[in-house]
Formats: C-alpha cells, sequence, structure tokens
C-alpha cells in the first residue's frame, strides 16, 4: 500500500524473469486502473465539480463526495484523470490491454506507476503518497469459474510478484471476496485488488477505493505531523523557560490541539455510510486491509500525549503565576514596611 518511488531493480528483476524458460504463459484481456494518491499543502478550487460514479441512481446522492476534475487526457486505450478531493490529490490512470502475458501486465503497471507520480509531482504535496492497483475483467461468463480457472494468475497479480504464491494465499482471499451480483466479483489485497464486472462498470468500486485510500493515507500525515510535534516539545526543557516564553508555547499548544482535532474530524469524514450494504462493506473491508483502526490508535494516543503535555504546561504556568504572585505579595509587605517606618 505504501508507494515506493524506487523501482529500478524491480523492473531488472521482471526483465531478468522475461528471459527465464519458466515463462507464465496464462493471457488475459482486460484494464488496469493505477491510483496514486497525495495530500496537498494547500487546497485547489480550480476544477470541473464531479460526483462519485455509481451504478444507480441513488436517493442520497447529494450528501456523497464530489471532486475537482483538474485535468483528463484521453487517448487511444488509456485515459487520465487529476482530481482533487478536499486536500488530497489523486491521479487516476486507466489502459486496457489484451491478450498480456503476466509480464507484460506487470510492466505495464509499473509504467503506469511512473506516469502517475509524473503527474503528481506538478503539485505541492506532502512527501507521503498511497498507491493502489485494480486489474478488471469483463471477458468472463461466470465469475467463480473464471477466478478457479485463472487464480495462479490473478494470485500472482494480487500479491504482486511473478513466483508462485502460496496456495493458502490466493485460497484466503477467494474466500473472502465480495459480491454486489452473480455477475461481478471483488478481491482485495493490501495494494493490488481485482474486480470482474460484465458491464465493465467498475468505477463506484475505484472511487471507493481511492477513497480508503485517502483516509489512510491522511492518518499517516496526521500521525507524522503530531511525531514531529511530540518530538520538538519533548526537547523543550520547561524548567529552564521563563513564564512569558512558557506562556507563548502553551498558546501554541492549545491552538494546535484545536487543530489537530479539527484535522482529524476532516479525516474521518471521508468515512461515507453508504445506503447499500455492499459498498459499505467494500469500504470497511479496504479500512480493515490497510490497518486503518491500527492508525487511528496510533494518532489518539499521541494525541493524549499532546493533552499530557499541555497539562503539564499548565502545571509549571501555575507554578511560575503562583511564584509571582506570592513575590508581588512579599514586595508589597515589604513596601510597606518602609512606609511605616519613614
Amino acid at each position: 500500500m505504501i508507494y515506493l518511488p524506487n523501482r529500478g531493480s524491480q523492473r531488472q528483476r521482471v526483465v531478468k524473469i522475461k528471459n527465464s524458460p519458466d515463462s507464465f504463459t496464462n493471457k488475459l484481456s482486460g484494464k488496469i486502473v493505477q491510483i496514486l494518491v497525495g495530500r496537498l499543502k494547500k487546497g485547489i478550487d480550480s476544477g470541473q465539480i464531479i460526483s462519485l460514479r455509481t451504478k444507480k441512481i441513488l436517493s442520497y446522492e447529494e450528501f456523497l463526495p464530489t471532486y475537482n476534475l483538474l485535468e483528463r487526457i484521453t487517448e487511444e486505450n488509456k485515459e487520465v484523470l487529476v482530481k482533487v478531493y478536499e486536500m488530497n490529490i489523486i491521479v487516476e490512470i486507466t489502459k486496457e490491454f489484451r491478450n498480456k502475458e503476466l509480464l507484460d501486465i506487470f510492466e505495464l503497471k509499473e509504467e503506469l506507476c511512473s506516469e502517475a507520480e509524473e503527474h503528481i509531482k506538478k503539485y505541492n504535496i506532502e512527501k507521503f503518497l498511497e498507491s493502489y492497483t485494480v486489474f478488471c475483467f469483463s471477458d468472463y461468463d461466470n465469475p467463480d469459474e473464471f477466478v478457479k480457472n485463472n487464480k495462479k494468475i490473478l494470485g500472482r497479480l494480487l500479491r504482486g510478484q511473478y513466483e508462485d504464491v502460496p496456495e493458502e494465499y490466493i485460497e484466503e482471499l477467494i474466500e473472502n471476496k465480495l459480491k454486489y451480483s452473480d455477475k461481478d466479483l471483488i478481491i482485495l489485497d493490501w495494494d493490488n485488488g481485482i474486480i470482474l464486472d460484465k458491464n465493465e462498470d467498475f468505477w463506484e468500486e475505484v472511487d471507493i477505493i481511492e477513497l480508503a485510500c485517502v483516509r489512510v493515507l491522511n492518518l499517516r500525515v496526521f500521525d507524522y505531523i503530531l511525531s514531529e510535534r511530540i518530538k520538538y516539545l519533548l526537547q523543550l526543557k520547561l524548567d529552564k523557560l521563563g513564564y512569558f516564553r512558557l506562556r507563548k508555547v502553551s498558546k501554541e499548544v492549545y491552538a494546535q490541539r484545536i487543530s489537530y482535532i479539527s484535522y482529524l474530524d476532516s479525516v474521518e469524514s471521508v468515512l461515507i455510510l453508504y445506503g447499500d450494504r455492499y459498498y459499505a462493506e467494500l469500504y470497511e473491508t479496504l479500512c480493515e486491509i490497510f490497518y486503518v483502526p491500527d492508525w487511528i490508535k496510533r494518532v489518539e494516543k499521541k494525541l493524549e500525549m499532546i493533552n499530557d503535555i499541555y497539562s503539564i504546561l499548565k502545571e509549571h504556568m501555575v507554578e511560575y503565576y503562583n511564584l509571582i504572585l506570592e513575590g508581588t505579595i512579599v514586595a508589597l509587605i515589604f513596601i510597606e514596611i518602609i512606609f511605616a517606618l519613614l
């Protein structure tokens, strides 16, 4: 799931395997949807407003998220979309392939990953990125039979490796598949997914995958921000700070606590409550695969640390205030004594 920009060694490995005598000969036709998600440092408001792609008319469409479409590039058998959702930028590249072997599909995926990276580099983004690849197929009679007949190559696509994949791994993924109807099927893993749909209507699932990527990316960014702030605050020697410096730091931490809570609320607002059980289950499954509950716990723990540091700052402030108050009282008494003696 975490995006790794350096793929040179992977390409060399693919070329080496392609020249080996053990080449995998199954050929597939379908589409690759390469997703790359980043977080903008500054918001972008321009662009055509577009809604989530849905398979059916929904009574609550006005409550679903909307995007700003910044760029659409259409070429033969390929389309590139660059869109913004709140503070996140999403690059989505769809490429059709015909009668491709596994290694050819892997190479195509690498090309699309590099292209997505080039598009996202145009924007002012944070250093963290999330990448996900969806392999979409529609040329089949029965989705379960298609998976059964191609489970070895599908397992390798999901695992992102050319070598044999353990049978237990494949069976576990197949067992946890999701279905909207008898004509379609979706299988998900850490950074790759497979969607089967006879009507080539993959896009609502793709949108939900993107929203899940947005959620986990924002939590990762937030976790990093909190870690850096905690590191800075722990380096401060509070007992050596003067009253006014301590007061300034205390105000900063208080303001940051408010902004952090607001940030977390905006991150968690990505959770969409679909009226359709299938899509709600799909979103929750993705969040479990991406360890979103664990990221939330990490963030909440660091927010508690920020609160503890703020409490310590307040205690130091009270101590300073009491010392100043006591010193003022002593000074006033001393002045009264002097005036009384005059």
